[in-house]
């Protein structure tokens, strides 16, 4: 055999070798982005993770490489790694309403055949997989839990009840605070702006993804906003970044709170207005509600108008250029489980997707089943942005603004953005 082919069969064998343990590794590891520390678990979220991970090394041989993102900008991180080409994950985790960009784009997997051929596709909620198919009928996501918004409450600072109206507030009189919400940011947009204004009758965007909040509706809904600050009648640091807004709620000094169905997973040590303490840990809101200490309303509106539970579906999705897609996939099948679908809904403050797992013990619980009484009955679709993310935010920097300007123009101001906005949306199509 001469040299040259000795040299060929060398490169041959070797190719083949290479390819051989590549996709041995591929199929001994799974690159995932989550929001999750499983590294350094904080709460209950991320222990969840970091047992998902254990069991599935354990029960599959696979280990799993956890990236986690921020909560508020992992949608947005996907998209931009999927736009420039770089390393992406094998699968990640998305926000149902945040799926536009990746649609326009067409930068995820279509997954409509793996889920029609999916065992538990007959199980799986009509109205989450909805929440992440896309206009054109392509599924972009798994959902895994759906989530929405709600109102807490001392019953001691409201001992004849609370509608949940802005009016019905004022019946409050022995707390500092009538109510805590967050006002700033994506976060506030999502769980106290879109659910109020909505109520008011604002529609927030056309069918074509461009904004239209700039109306008397509006206007209306953020003078009575101003007018709850110029009285104190919510902390300051409702207009702030991050969380502090919660701790007037956790030590009783504001008597209802803008919660989310999630929230019982981070909202402890907590104590009643009356000085009751309840634990610290992810009982406490469960606690006080079977205590008669805390109750629920329905979300923060307008009355005379519908009230509307911000609800939004978690879900893993695929990359379009995965490197590993099949694995992806049966990391997914070996997920989508009752007993897994349960046990991460209830982890992370949300319902299972899948049908029987709301049969679970788990959710057969006064919270949960009043919290369900109020996402069936109030839940509602986001506004159709264009780009959500980037209206959301541009509405909240205004609003904030105008309540700390409040001898700004209010139509004005909402007009600005509206234009500013639409214009970003012709420009980027």
């Amino acid at each position: 055999m001469s040299k040259a082919l000795r040299l060929v069969v060398f490169l041959a064998l070797f190719s083949a070798l290479a390819l051989s343990l590549s996709t041995t590794f591929a199929q001994d590891s799974l690159t995932i982005w989550t929001k999750y520390n499983s590294a350094s678990p904080q709460n209950v979220q991320d222990e969840w993770m970091a047992a998902l991970i254990a069991e599935y090394q354990a029960d599959q041989g696979v280990a799993i490489n956890n990236v986690t993102r921020p909560f508020d900008t992992i949608n947005v991180d996907l998209n931009l790694a999927l736009l420039a080409g770089g390393d992406v994950p094998d699968l990640s985790y998305v926000d149902a309403n945040q799926l536009s960009p990746f649609a326009i784009n067409g930068t995820l997997m279509d997954l409509t055949e793996f889920v029609n051929s999916a065992p538990w596709k007959d199980d799986l909620s009509p109205s989450a997989l909805a929440a992440c198919t896309a206009p054109d009928g392509q599924i972009l996501c798994i959902p895994t839990v759906t989530q929405g918004t709600l109102m807490y409450y001392w019953t001691a600072a409201f001992p004849e009840g609370f509608d949940g109206s802005l009016q019905g507030l004022a019946a409050n009189t022995s707390t500092e605070y009538w109510f805590t919400a967050k006002n700033s940011e994506l976060f506030g947009f999502d769980v106290f702006i879109y659910p109020l204004l909505s109520s008011f009758g604002v529609t927030f965007a056309n069918e074509d993804g461009t904004a239209n909040w700039a109306t008397p509706e509006a206007v209306a809904a953020i003078e009575a906003i101003r007018q709850l600050h110029a009285d104190n009648r919510l902390p300051e640091t409702s207009l702030g970044t991050g969380f502090d807004f919660e701790n007037a709620f956790k030590d009783g000094t504001a008597g209802a709170f803008v919660a989310g169905s999630w929230s019982y997973v981070f909202l402890n040590p907590i104590t009643s207005p009356d000085g009751t303490e309840f634990p610290a840990d992810s009982t406490a809101v469960a606690t006080a509600l079977e205590a008669g200490a805390l109750a629920f309303a329905p979300p923060l509106h307008n009355e005379g108008g519908t009230p509307r539970s911000y609800i939004n579906v978690n879900g893993w999705a695929i990359p379009l250029d995965s490197p590993n897609a099949d694995a992806a996939m049966a990391f997914i099948n070996w997920h989508m489980t009752t007993a897994r679908n349960v046990t991460y809904a209830a982890s992370y403050g949300g319902l299972p997707t899948l049908n029987s797992g709301l049969e679970a013990e788990e959710f057969k619980t006064p919270y949960w089943e009043g919290v369900s009484a109020i996402l069936n009955e109030y839940g509602a679709a986001t506004p159709p942005f264009f780009d959500y993310n980037s209206a959301a935010r541009k509405f909240a920097d205004v609003v904030v603004d105008l309540i700390q300007n409040p001898d700004k123009d209010i139509l004005e101001a909402l007009t600005a953005a509206q234009e500013e906005y639409n214009a970003e949306v012709a420009a980027a199509r």
